[in-house]
């Protein structure tokens, strides 16, 4: 087995090992791995110098049949990066590349549930995106919507324009507000009519006309790029806000003023566990589009130098897919 390690001197090194699975665990060849450009940089900075291989989203083969398990050999899948686990009497998820050690490497061993069949119609490309929508579902969970209400989304990054497109599906009418018009572009693609840049709009004014002066019922905040006050200034009094993605961000700070005055309400969504079968259909079904958000494929040896763009350059790419074969 071998692994893309980085230490807290961000040194990136590959090391091997042995690797035996435990008991409910399946063996598998990962063939391909995704990491984002700001994912990268976030746990280049991360305070947890425990976890040395990044990456949560992977496609893999399982190496041997297993008749107790359930598993075929070269049965292709799809990895849940949610790890269940028990603390203290209470069951929490971790996820892998972040709170656990990640996929970046060509073999893996992980717990049964977290391992999905692929249906052959779904290409590798889009099902690495899998755990993005089934957080984007768990997402939409929290939220107390209704179909035509207006929701911001504040990032166009992989999760928000997953989430757009979600909304889209689910009857409701996304904003979406990135600094960056080529991704504002791909959304619009995907009819996400409403697309908005700090950089040229009058957020406020144009939320307003949007939806005739009564602001979003909803936010989502998924971005390094602009601040999180923004989601909060474009909803109405007594929304929800929540606060999504994996946890690398940075520190943001908050008005609590306006949080008080429009008695807003904060939720944190973070993984997308119970949410994988539903992302798959999803995607069996063209619900979810991906073609675009993939900025570059390189292979395996290429590790170091990706990493060292994400590095010096936090939104130079989208996301990376690395071919593990």
């Amino acid at each position: 087995m071998k692994a893309w390690h980085i230490d807290e001197f961000k040194d990136i090194k590959l090391k091997e090992g042995t690797l035996t699975p435990l008991e409910d665990e399946v063996k598998l060849k990962v063939s391909k791995v995704a990491l984002s450009s700001v994912g990268v940089s976030g746990f280049i900075l991360r305070d947890n110098f425990g976890v040395t291989v990044p990456a949560h989203s992977a496609i893999g083969y399982v190496c041997a049949d297993d008749e107790e398990l359930g598993f075929k050999l070269g049965s292709r899948v799809v990895i849940s990066p949610f790890i269940k686990t028990v603390e203290h009497g209470e069951t929490i998820i971790k996820t892998m590349g972040l709170d656990t050690d990640g996929l970046l490497r060509d073999f893996v061993c992980v717990p049964q549930e977290n391992v999905f069949a692929l249906p052959d119609g779904i290409a590798d490309e889009d099902a690495v995106f899998a755990d993005y929508i089934a957080m984007g579902n768990k997402v939409f969970s929290a939220l107390p919507c209704n179909e035509g209400d207006y929701i911001v989304v504040v990032g166009a990054g992989t999760l928000g324009l997953v989430l757009c497109q979600l909304a889209v599906y689910y009857q409701m009418v996304p904003v979406l507000v990135d600094l960056d018009n080529d991704k504002l572009e791909l959304a619009k693609k995907w009819d996400v009519y409403y697309t908005l840049n700090p950089t040229y709009d009058n957020l406020e004014r144009k939320v307003e006309e949007i939806t005739g002066g009564r602001m979003c019922e909803a936010a989502v905040f998924t971005s390094e790029g602009v601040e999180l006050n923004t989601a909060l200034r474009l909803v109405k009094n007594g929304s929800e806000v929540v606060i999504a993605g994996y946890s690398t961000y940075k520190k943001h700070n908050i008005d609590i003023e306006t949080v008080l005055k429009k008695r807003l309400i904060l939720k944190g969504v973070s993984d997308g566990a119970g949410e994988m079968p539903s992302a798959i259909n999803l995607l069996a079904n063209k619900i979810v589009h991906t073609d675009g958000i993939i900025t570059e494929q390189v292979y395996f040896d290429d590790v170091p130098r990706i990493i060292d763009d994400c590095v010096k350059y936090p939104y130079k790419y989208n996301t990376v897919l690395f071919n593990v074969d």
